[in-house]
Protein backbone atom coordinates (compact mmCIF):
# COMPACT_ATOMS: atom_id res chain seq x y z
CA UNK A 1 0.00 0.00 0.00
CA UNK A 2 1.76 3.29 -0.97
CA UNK A 3 2.64 5.80 1.72
CA UNK A 4 2.02 9.28 1.39
CA UNK A 5 3.97 11.46 3.95
CA UNK A 6 2.54 14.81 5.14
CA UNK A 7 2.48 17.50 7.73
CA UNK A 8 5.56 19.86 8.14
CA UNK A 9 7.25 19.62 5.12
CA UNK A 10 8.67 22.91 3.52
CA UNK A 11 11.78 22.22 2.41
CA UNK A 12 13.58 19.28 -0.05
CA UNK A 13 15.12 18.07 3.25
CA UNK A 14 11.98 17.31 4.80
CA UNK A 15 10.96 15.82 1.86
CA UNK A 16 14.11 13.52 1.49
CA UNK A 17 13.19 12.08 5.03
CA UNK A 18 10.17 11.53 4.65
CA UNK A 19 10.84 9.39 1.56
CA UNK A 20 13.99 7.82 3.48
CA UNK A 21 11.48 6.51 6.00
CA UNK A 22 8.96 5.01 3.84
CA UNK A 23 6.97 7.60 2.04
CA UNK A 24 6.18 6.86 -1.63
CA UNK A 25 5.41 9.98 -2.24
CA UNK A 26 5.13 13.35 -0.28
CA UNK A 27 2.70 16.47 0.22
CA UNK A 28 3.24 19.91 0.51
CA UNK A 29 0.49 21.87 2.27
CA UNK A 30 0.70 24.86 4.71
CA UNK A 31 3.97 25.78 2.91
CA UNK A 32 2.76 26.86 -0.40
CA UNK A 33 0.39 29.32 1.44
CA UNK A 34 3.45 31.17 2.79
CA UNK A 35 5.78 30.99 -0.42
CA UNK A 36 3.83 29.71 -3.25
CA UNK A 37 7.19 28.76 -5.13
CA UNK A 38 8.33 26.43 -2.44
CA UNK A 39 7.11 23.32 -4.82
CA UNK A 40 9.97 24.65 -7.11
CA UNK A 41 12.57 25.00 -4.54
CA UNK A 42 12.02 21.60 -3.47
CA UNK A 43 12.05 19.73 -7.10
CA UNK A 44 15.16 21.29 -7.44
CA UNK A 45 16.82 20.54 -4.08
CA UNK A 46 15.12 17.08 -4.76
CA UNK A 47 16.90 16.92 -7.74
CA UNK A 48 20.70 18.18 -6.47
CA UNK A 49 20.05 15.66 -3.84
CA UNK A 50 19.71 12.73 -6.00
CA UNK A 51 22.53 13.66 -8.15
CA UNK A 52 24.81 14.35 -5.35
CA UNK A 53 24.28 10.86 -4.42
CA UNK A 54 24.18 9.27 -7.52
CA UNK A 55 20.95 8.37 -7.34
CA UNK A 56 19.18 7.88 -10.63
CA UNK A 57 15.46 7.99 -9.48
CA UNK A 58 13.69 9.68 -6.51
CA UNK A 59 11.77 6.00 -5.90
CA UNK A 60 15.32 4.82 -4.77
CA UNK A 61 15.72 7.07 -1.64
CA UNK A 62 11.89 5.05 -0.36
CA UNK A 63 12.34 3.00 2.69
CA UNK A 64 16.12 3.08 2.91
CA UNK A 65 16.49 4.29 6.50
CA UNK A 66 18.83 2.47 8.71
CA UNK A 67 18.42 1.72 11.94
Amino acid sequence: MPIIGMGGVSTAADAIEMMIAGADAVGVGTAIFRDPGCLVEIVDGIDRYLEAHGIAHVSELVNTLVR
